[in-house]
């Protein structure tokens, strides 16, 4: 029998503090490797920074506590940062004269997407990573492959 397949759904909430942001990043880090997203070590180490870079001016930029959602749909790893500011995130090109400011260009040359959309109260980004079927193992369903682990 064939199962449906249903997409992997993990969403937590951060507020400003001390290792705010590392906590962050580690649990989108952890839920990927815990579900089995396909990414390699390398592009574990890239969604380790981007998730880093939007999560910090999320704290920021705009109030200091913002929702994270991770979402897995077979095909691609997204997370998304809401926040309570209304003002558009700013894609800074690198240059030696700016102490900070490069977090966005640092994503858009990372992930294989990113973006933001105006909400009621603020906004999102986002940025997503695609599976990496070359160097990263099969994709297995945590449920299914936690059922096989217990009976045997």
């Amino acid at each position: 029998m064939e199962r449906e397949y249903r997409p992997l759904r993990d969403e937590f909430h951060v507020t400003a503090g001390v290792d705010a942001v590392r906590r962050a990043r580690d649990r989108i880090v952890a839920v990927a490797q815990r579900w089995g997203v396909p990414l390699s070590r390398d592009a574990l180490a890239d969604l380790r920074l981007c998730a880093s870079e939007v999560v910090t001016n999320a704290l920021e930029h705009a109030g200091g506590d913002c929702r994270v959602t991770v979402r897995w749909t077979g095909d691609q790893l997204r997370v998304e940062v809401v926040d309570r500011s209304c003002r558009a995130p700013v894609l800074l090109a690198a240059g030696d004269e700016l102490p900070s400011g490069r977090g966005l260009a640092l994503v858009a040359a990372l992930a294989g997407s990113w973006g933001w959309e105006p909400t009621a109260a603020g906004k999102v980004v986002h940025f997503a990573f695609a599976a990496d079927t070359a160097d990263a193992p099969v994709w297995r369903d945590p449920v299914t492959a936690g059922a096989s682990r217990r009976r045997g």
